[in-house]
């Protein structure tokens, strides 16, 4: 990640820090809801001001005395969301009293010596009863008071942050994040992504727990393997059920299908442990297929089960699969670590794959020679390719023009497709045709 600087946002839970994240950064990104603890693990937002550019970090509502599990890998997080920045945005509820969790907070900054930057959210209105006298007495003087949902006094806001983040140091590292390539970690939920996604990254960033559902929100990182770049994104666990608009995970599962559409690779965990794969399993290979993202399929937790069920398993996949047979699959164990070493081979693959270009030349001499070979027939009339070009990458795309209208037709479809795979591959990326005639 870009060596800029980084400003976390602590508070208690439901003061309003997504609210602010999305505010400051022009986004709906952060999941904002009023059910407390959506937002668990510390998610990196880059945003501008002035022409100054900075990472603002959202974290989980902090209960630092909170023996729950939970909350104890929230309040992990958000400590090191803390070392990670100065200055650090402290979060207020202006209309409520002054808790035990702001003082408890507020020790924990006191203690770190950085600048604390001390803000009272909810400040909708002049004639609001507001509580600010009582905030006096955890030691940071007056807040500044500002309105996250309604954007009152957000500007003074960043030119305070900005005053107070002093000159920015040029990134050492020298890359673009257009050229990064994307892998996002789908499947449903408890399947084992953020564990993976945890490997990737080298360390604990996504909370890992066997309830389900502990990832509530997409989160990513960049990361440098063996000298190259990745973006890896840890999603949300995506239900089969119809959600409707204003449910947690409505939103939740928006987010990951927005994942699966911003990558170049989708990583589809299949857990193992199971016993099956799922119409939800294909639901989220289909969806990454319509969206024109690489996939590989990934059978998580394999040590847990014996060497028959995972054939069968296999075979499962293979019968679900014949219509999109191109793409590969993996077994790993979070367990043992074993099948890590193979995922990262397979991602440049696939990508290399994805950005293969073939000459317009080759192409057509290629598919006009199949199609006078080996000739398909629709009501008596022979299909011929007179010219072939392929118009994009990332997924590939080709335009084909023919003597009839073969997008009308499945098996010309088909034939066109598996014709050009069978030549130029194409591993693990859907292929989309354009037929002119």
């Amino acid at each position: 990640m870009e060596k800029l600087p980084r400003i976390a946002i602590v508070g208690k839970p439901n003061v309003g820090k997504s609210t602010l994240v999305n505010r400051i950064c022009q986004t709906r990104e952060a999941i904002v809801h009023e059910q407390p603890k959506i937002t668990r693990d510390r998610k990196y937002y880059l945003t501008e001001w002035n022409r100054k550019s900075f990472y603002l970090l959202d974290t989980g509502g902090a209960d630092p005395k909170s023996k729950n599990k939970l909350d104890l890998q929230i309040l992990i997080q958000t400590k090191k969301a803390i070392d990670e920045s100065n200055p650090v945005i402290f979060m207020i509820d202006l209309t409520q009293t002054v808790s035990s969790l702001d003082s408890d907070i507020s020790e924990i900054l006191h203690k770190t010596g950085k600048k604390i930057i001390f803000v009272g959210n909810k400040c909708d209105h002049k004639n609001d009863n507001l509580h600010t006298e009582d905030y006096l007495e955890l030691g940071f003087g007056y807040p500044i008071k500002i309105s996250a949902q309604h954007g009152i006094n957000i500007g003074d806001l960043l030119d305070y942050i900005i005053e107070n983040i002093g000159d920015q140091k040029p990134s050492p590292e020298n890359y673009s994040d257009k050229n990064i390539p994307v892998v996002s970690i789908l499947g449903r939920p408890n399947s084992g992504k953020s564990t993976l996604f945890n490997t990737f990254i080298r360390e604990e960033r996504a909370i890992v727990d066997e309830v389900e559902g502990t990832t509530r929100d997409s989160i990513d990182s960049i990361v440098k393997i063996d000298n190259k770049y990745y973006r890896f994104i840890d999603t949300a666990g995506l239900k089969k059920t119809k959600l409707k608009s204003g449910n947690l995970d409505f939103y939740s599962n928006l987010r990951a299908e927005r994942a699966a559409g911003s990558s170049d690779l989708a990583l589809v965990l299949i857990d193992s442990s199971s016993g099956q794969v799922t119409r939800q399993d294909i639901k989220i290979i289909d969806m990454c297929i319509k969206k024109g993202t690489g996939i590989c399929t990934v059978f998580s937790k394999y040590d847990l089960i014996d060497e028959e069920k995972l054939k069968k398993l296999i075979k499962e996949l293979d019968y679900s699969l014949k219509f999109a047979s191109y793409i590969p699959f993996l077994k790993i164990s979070s367990k043992t670590k074993k099948g890590f070493g193979s995922i990262l081979k397979i991602i440049n693959k696939i990508i290399n794959e994805r950005t293969k270009i073939i000459s317009d030349n080759e192409l057509t001499d290629y598919l006009k020679n199949i199609s006078t070979r080996n000739a398909v027939f629709i009501k008596g009339r022979q299909f011929k390719i007179k010219f072939a070009r392929q118009i994009s990458t990332s997924p590939p795309s080709f335009l084909i023009f023919s003597n009839m209208d073969g997008s009308r037709h499945v098996n010309i479809k088909k034939y066109v497709e598996n014709s050009i795979r069978k030549e130029f591959g194409f591993m693990g990326n859907p292929i989309f045709l354009k037929f002119k005639f």
